[in-house]
């Protein structure tokens, strides 16, 4: 099974983008797509969110090889080929592993299947739950 980094350039290659294009349309450098790509770091989920819907890829199937909807890529595909995407905020975040058990698997399943709005609702409560976290 190929890994996140390996998915992550198959995707950008198969539409055609250098790094470098990649990067500015998500408004970061070439050298954190580079980074992604060889396994040296990995992209927030935010950030998976973004290069999934700029490269018209199941979220998913990024982050565990396996697609929820395997129609759905190549419609997004043809509909966001020359699309620009939103821009970027590159935000610290630490390293997660190459690998995710079903739960995480799960979750992240579940988090992808929620609306953009909703997955902000997410983030937000993460965020301020970190920010009453004592031990954090």
């Amino acid at each position: 099974m190929s890994s996140l980094h390996q998915r992550l350039a198959e995707a950008r290659k198969s539409n055609r983008l250098s790094q470098a294009n990649l990067a500015e349309r998500l408004g970061g450098t070439r050298t954190a797509c580079s980074h992604w790509e060889t396994g040296r770091a990995n992209p927030s989920t935010k950030h998976i969110e973004m290069i999934a819907s700029l490269l018209g890829v199941d979220a998913d199937w990024l982050l565990s090889g396996h697609e929820r909807r395997p129609d759905s890529a190549a419609q997004n595909r043809q509909k966001n080929r020359n699309k620009p995407s939103e821009a970027a905020m590159f935000e610290p975040v630490p390293a997660y592993g190459a690998s995710f058990d079903k739960e995480s698997q799960r979750v992240a399943a579940q988090y992808f299947a929620l609306n953009r709005g909703n997955r902000k609702l997410i983030r937000d409560l993460i965020t301020a739950l970190e920010a009453n976290n004592p031990n954090g």
